[in-house]
């Protein structure tokens, strides 16, 4: 990425970042985590009783900017 990778203004992503964050949502999905992964606005919904959040959603909160969110808010 251009600019700083947890920086949520970031607009724009290379094509291979791109790759990468589907790559991550795919291995959510896989995985069968109660959560929802909204790429567009980069919210990570997951339900108020989960004990502890998954290092691969950290990844994406990190890197990508992310936002994680309860789902007592939808």
């Amino acid at each position: 990425m251009k600019t700083f990778p947890a920086n949520p203004r970031v607009r724009g992503f290379t094509s291979s970042d791109n790759m990468q964050r589907y790559k991550i949502h795919k291995q959510i999905r896989k995985k069968g985590f109660k959560c929802e992964v909204y790429a567009r606005s980069r919210t990570v919904l997951i339900p108020l009783d989960t004990p502890e959040v998954d290092p691969l959603l950290m990844e994406l909160v990190k890197r990508y900017g992310y936002k994680i969110q309860t789902e007592a808010f939808s």
